[in-house]
């Protein structure tokens, strides 16, 4: 959590009134109540919460701007193993193609051990070939171990290359997007970004009223200088009237139609996909690093 650098305000010393014998108990009693509340009170601000990464600098801010300003959650990816306290890896065919079939594997997804290196301290999803027709990349996700409600997330991430690969980064709400009303405020997948195109753009997407008939979708492109080369933050400020999206700092998408703003909390969720349908061939994705995407670190702020 952020630390709280403003000063303590004084403490007021009042001149005390002549207290009578009759008062003392009752003052007594109001006192222990009020010491009660005080030992019961939460921390202040200034005091981390545990799902804050210790290597986190602290008094950090969302590139851009935002209107919240207490760091809740974070993860810079240091270390030699994925947090599971954070986060769940995905184990999971994603879709059958008409060329090739995609898999979500966990093997698939390493944080980097030596610090050190070009990408040190990030999160890997590489790309892998389970078959002559079936390929695997990666899946994280906090569900059932964070979700907020109202915020500003912000990803550092370097997407993968277009080989039929995109990096996609978003918010799903804990029970689903099944519920049918003609918005997203009960729920809704937030593609932050989804970077399935070969120029320097992404996809932007809402999708609401579930995936079948009712299906509803809210989608931009977003021109994004220098996408596909090195990093780049992707930054979501939600608020309960307003979503502001912005591409390094840059607001790409501001949302005010209130259809469009989940009321409801969500979990992030990153992940490296194939799929036919994105740009370019899987045949010409070397099965190396250069396939791999990679995120610096995720924060949320309140």
């Amino acid at each position: 959590m952020n630390p709280d650098h403003r000063p303590s305000p004084p403490v007021l010393r009042p001149s005390l009134p002549v207290l009578r014998p009759r008062t003392l108990g009752a003052m007594a009693a109001a006192g222990l109540v009020a010491l009660s509340l005080l030992l019961s009170a939460p921390a202040r601000a200034d005091v981390r919460a545990a799902p804050v990464d210790p290597n986190t600098p602290a008094g950090v801010r969302p590139v851009g701007g935002s209107s919240h300003a207490t760091l809740v959650f974070s993860d810079e990816f240091h270390g030699t193993a994925l947090d599971t306290t954070k986060w769940s890896s995905v184990d999971a065919e994603r879709r059958d193609g008409q060329y090739f079939d995609s898999w979500w594997k966990p093997s698939n997804v390493k944080v980097n051990p030596n610090p050190d290196s070009v990408n040190g301290g990030n999160l890997w999803i590489s790309l892998s070939q389970l078959a002559e027709t079936e390929y695997a990349t990666g899946e994280i996700e906090s569900r059932g171990k964070f979700d907020f409600t109202y915020g500003t997330v912000e990803w550092r991430a370097q997407m993968p290359p277009n080989h039929d690969l995109f990096g996609a980064l978003w918010l799903m709400p804990p029970g689903g997007v099944d519920g049918v009303d003609g918005t997203a405020r009960d729920g809704g997948e937030y593609d932050v970004i989804e970077s399935v195109s070969a120029s320097d753009s992404y996809s932007n997407t809402i999708h609401y009223d579930g995936y079948g008939a009712d299906h509803k979708v809210s989608s931009v492109s977003v021109a994004a200088p220098g996408l596909h080369s090195g990093y780049h933050t992707y930054t979501l400020e939600w608020r309960p009237d307003r979503m502001i999206f912005r591409y390094d700092g840059t607001v790409v998408r501001d949302i005010t139609d209130p259809k469009l703003i989940s009321q409801v909390s969500m979990f992030p969720v990153i992940s490296s996909e194939s799929a036919e349908w994105a740009a370019g061939s899987i045949y010409d994705a070397p099965l190396d690093y250069r396939s791999n995407m990679y995120v610096d670190y995720i924060r949320v702020w309140q």
